[in-house]
């Protein structure tokens, strides 16, 4: 109560300072536990005080939106790339053939571990490839024997632009390149909405991923005082996101995950398809080195100069994930080759996330990189994307340990995480990245920053609005400043609860300040007694617990309808004598587990589900692989009021997997049976998916 009383005291002599560019609030004693006034105990999304002040909710970051944990047994086999693929563990080879055949074998079978035993192995990029290793098919993981035990070591120093693994499929999935006629949005959409009115949502289909967007058109550029300093090749604000529901009847649109920041119609606001990411895809249980560059012309600016060092270098990385989703980074450390004679372990950036959603990096530890100089070096957790999340991890001697960049990030959470004495800042870069959190970060001889920067061809200019930074910890300054958060955030901006020995914080403008009015700022000193400690993980809970839907398809009213549950709770079966149906982890579509029909004799199989729904018009659909060879292969729908239809599979082989639908059931009796039936001989097998049943 004190405390209160003595911010309420100095933010209301503010005025009297109009001249005064900024301010620092000082560590203050610690009382007794608080909550911020913005997350009672009983907070719910959309919750606001009375100057309309509110925190989004950041539960959605990561892996499956935090609903699913990354699996530590993923599907498919395991390709010891030594004793099979014939790397060397002892680092005299080059190995990159040998693991990328081990990569590509994985991919070819569905997917699978690629196990890298004990040891050191030599890589660097092949011919004109930009990465040195390249997982470009779902379901592959890159799997060591611990990161003090499995080395992968980059041995090139030409490695601008180049990563030394990357993530990415093979036809491209750029967010900004639609696979269909964008559909115009009808009206503005307001931040936390999940319900996206279009001009028509003929075309889509629940599951499906979509961006929405708007254009950085000059109104939207003028709206933010940034005209002549922004153009249109920044995009504009962008989101990736999956249907979740269709109200044909009003022509709308329900997304998994809200919209973050407003899209106008003024600024051509719109929906579209884009290409396939790649989804299921991990490195974990490694380090990674990279040679060092023993040239010269090492300055901020060489990296555009030929023939330095710098030039050879800029922008190479440890990892890149690039138009991936459902990927994850896990127990991934760098280190120092045996050849460099410097403490250096990368040659510039550690991970970068580009227009990817749903990934986790955590429990990694990068250092060192060889440049530091300007044009984007350094950067060692380089986030531009949507909801992602990156914990439990450290950054040592970077450029910028942390940051974000682009309108299209935004939802991200960096979550107890520590940076070690970089260069610059921990920050949001460039851009205007929205809504995005920083929890429990520490910090030694680091800040975090959201502030206005007037740098670049295209100026960063405003960096962030409705970004959170919460319960931060400050060990020591960074030499020469005095706060451990920076934030003057176009907007609205958010610092609740620091702590240590460094917990000052920076945030006050002059009234007149484009930035105005200032940042809500509460508990500078005092984090130690917030509650919860972790927004993130707060937040969460509530979705997961009931505040939130954790169904990740809540439109979908079948039951376990991708058998995730690793059972067939919901489902009913039926056999004409010989069980013929399982639930595995063989190759699934999506997740960890599919529905697979076989019998090594001839066999008779049904699988449905039986719901209760209200009369109306509906659609249900499965994905479908099959070896071929069935009698009778069949989705249907029946004892909905009318008879029976089906969707045909056929006896012909179905090598991928195939949607099949029946759109357009009329059910009139308040119910309806969802199945396959599968009228088989001897060793056929057919692999089902992601059953959906939707109202339209």
């Amino acid at each position: 109560m004190m405390k209160k009383k003595w911010l309420s005291k100095l933010i209301a002599i503010l005025p009297i300072c109009a001249l005064i560019t900024s301010i620092v609030i000082p560590d203050t004693a610690s009382a007794a536990p608080w909550r911020s006034s913005l997350y009672p105990a009983n907070w719910t999304p959309g919750y606001q005080d009375a100057q309309g002040r509110f925190l989004q909710d950041f539960s959605y970051a990561g892996y499956w939106r935090g609903e699913k944990n990354i699996p530590t047994n993923p599907p498919g086999a395991t390709y010891n790339a030594v004793t099979q693929y014939g790397a060397d563990p002892s680092g005299a080879a080059d190995s990159t053939n040998a693991i990328q055949n081990a990569i590509n074998a994985a991919g070819t079978a569905g997917g699978g571990i690629v196990y890298l035993p004990s040891g050191t192995y030599k890589v660097r990029p092949q011919g004109s490839s930009n990465s040195a290793i390249w997982i470009n098919r779902n379901n592959v993981v890159l799997r060591g024997a611990g990161k003090s035990s499995t080395f992968i070591f980059n041995d090139s120093t030409s490695m601008r632009d180049k990563a030394v693994v990357r993530v990415a499929p093979i036809n491209s999935a750029d967010w900004f390149s639609p696979t269909n006629t964008p559909t115009s949005i009808r009206s503005d959409i307001q931040p936390l909405s999940t319900r996206i009115p279009v001009s028509s949502v003929s075309g889509y289909n629940v599951n499906e991923f979509i961006i929405v967007r708007a254009d950085a058109s000059d109104a939207f550029i003028a709206e933010h005082r940034m005209s002549g300093l922004w153009n249109s090749s920044l995009r504009g604000q962008t989101f990736n996101r999956q249907i979740v529901g269709i109200e044909a009847s009003t022509n709308t649109l329900i997304v998994d995950i809200p919209i973050r920041y407003t899209l106008k119609t003024r600024d051509n606001a719109r929906v579209y398809k884009i290409g396939q990411a790649i989804t299921e895809a991990g490195i974990e249980n490694l380090s990674i080195g990279m040679r060092q560059h023993t040239g010269s012309g090492w300055g901020d600016t060489d990296f555009n100069r030929s023939g330095t060092g710098a030039y050879d270098v800029h922008a190479s990385k440890a990892v890149t994930f690039s138009h991936a989703r459902n990927s994850w980074m896990d127990n991934v450390n760098s280190y120092r080759p045996s050849s460099n004679g410097s403490d250096i372990h990368l040659l510039s950036h550690g991970v970068v996330i580009n227009q990817s959603r749903s990934i986790t990096i955590q429990n990694s530890h990068l250092q060192k990189p060889q440049y530091r100089g300007e044009g984007g070096n350094g950067y060692l957790y380089h986030v531009q994307g949507g909801d992602n999340l990156i914990q439990n991890s450290a950054a040592t001697n970077a450029r910028h340990s942390f940051t974000m960049s682009s309108m299209w990030t935004n939802g991200n959470v960096f979550f107890n995480n520590t940076s070690n004495y970089p260069r610059l800042a921990s920050d949001f870069h460039m851009h205007l990245s929205v809504a995005n959190l920083f929890d429990s970060m520490k910090m030694n001889g680091d800040y975090l920053e959201a502030v206005y920067r007037p740098y670049g061809t295209v100026q960063h200019g405003w960096t962030t609005s409705q970004s959170v930074f919460w319960n931060t910890t400050g060990n020591a300054y960074q030499s020469g400043q005095s706060a451990i958060v920076k934030s003057r955030q176009w907007g609205q901006g958010y610092v609740i609860g620091t702590r240590g020995s460094a917990s000052a914080v920076e945030y006050s403008v002059p009234a007149n300040d484009p930035s105005a009015p200032q940042d809500f700022v509460e508990g500078v000193g005092t984090a130690a007694d917030l509650m919860p400690q972790s927004l993130y993980l707060d937040q969460k809970a509530k979705r997961l617990a009931g505040g939130g839907n954790p169904n990740p398809n809540p439109g979908n009213l079948l039951r376990n309808a991708g058998f995730e549950e690793g059972n067939l709770n919901g489902w009913t079966e039926w056999n004409g004598g010989t069980l013929a149906q399982k639930v595995d982890t063989d190759n699934p579509m999506e997740g960890t587990y599919k529905l697979t029909h076989w019998a090594s004799v001839a066999y008779q199989q049904l699988t449905y589900q039986q719901v209760n729904v209200p009369n109306g018009t509906y659609s249900a659909s499965v994905w479908v692989r099959s070896g071929g060879g069935q009698n009778t292969l069949r989705m249907f729908a029946r004892n909905y009021g009318a008879a029976e239809r089906t969707a045909e599979i056929g006896s012909n082989p179905v090598t991928g997997y195939t949607k099949y639908t029946i759109d357009n059931i009329a059910v009139t009796n308040g119910q309806i049976e969802i199945g396959i039936w599968n009228d088989a001989n001897a060793n056929n097998w057919a692999a089902f998916d992601n059953f959906e049943l939707v109202k339209k």
